[in-house]
């Protein structure tokens, strides 16, 4: 399976700041390149904490795309899943309720079943006994996708980063600082297989409206 993050920060690596509202750290261009981007992968994937507080769709919002995406054989909506320790989730999150594409909901075997209940009518809902990035990726491969764009939130990076399960990233930088540890950053804390003895591939630097994108290559397709 080819595993690509796709992630902004500010320039002094945060995802969000801490306030109740979602910081936009996105401009038109950046934003654009990242839907493209999502056009091109099976499956989307983001942590419950992201669905709680962002609350997003995930959707294919281009005719344009959707078009190419049947074209390609594809769903016009990619695939969307979402990990989650308590199955503490709204079944009124847009994640369940726009798009006509199929919804996955992975939860650990501690998970409410009560809750996980409420959503069985709305997604697919596999219990792992333990969630990793490896068992997330095996899941899903069995289920028929080969491409899958993880957007966050920082937990769920960190356990992909920290699992060597990534194989491309795609980290935009806004022109500003947030400047609050209390913030979430790109990752958490973590024992990761890049580090200074084994440094990433650089494979593109580009300018995006005012952001700058980068594009590293982390190690063979998985």
């Amino acid at each position: 399976m080819k595993i690509i993050v796709s992630a902004a920060v500010s320039i002094d690596g945060y995802l969000d700041d801490a306030s109740p509202e979602r910081l936009v750290l996105s401009n038109r261009e950046d934003w654009d390149e990242v839907m493209q981007l999502r056009a091109q992968c099976d499956a989307i994937l983001v942590g419950a904490s992201t669905l709680r507080s962002d609350n997003p769709a995930l959707v294919t919002k281009s005719d344009e795309l959707r078009r190419l995406r049947v074209n390609n054989g594809k769903a016009p909506d990619p695939v969307k899943v979402t990990i989650t320790g308590t199955g503490d989730l709204d079944p009124g999150l847009r994640f369940f309720t726009e798009g006509d594409g199929r919804k996955i909901v992975i939860a650990n075997a501690e998970a409410d079943t009560v809750k996980l209940a409420r959503l069985s009518p709305l997604a697919a809902i596999k219990r792992l006994d333990t969630i990793t990035a490896q068992g997330v990726a095996d899941y899903l491969h069995r289920k028929g996708i080969s491409t899958l764009m993880v957007e966050g939130g920082s937990q769920t990076l960190t356990m992909f980063f920290s699992e060597g399960m990534v194989g491309e990233l795609r980290l935009a930088v806004a022109p500003f600082f947030v400047g609050d540890s209390s913030a979430p950053r790109l990752v958490g804390n973590g024992i990761f297989p890049f580090n200074p003895q084994r440094r990433m591939v650089l494979a593109g630097v580009r300018k995006v409206g005012d952001m700058a994108v980068m594009h590293y290559r982390l190690g063979d397709e998985r």
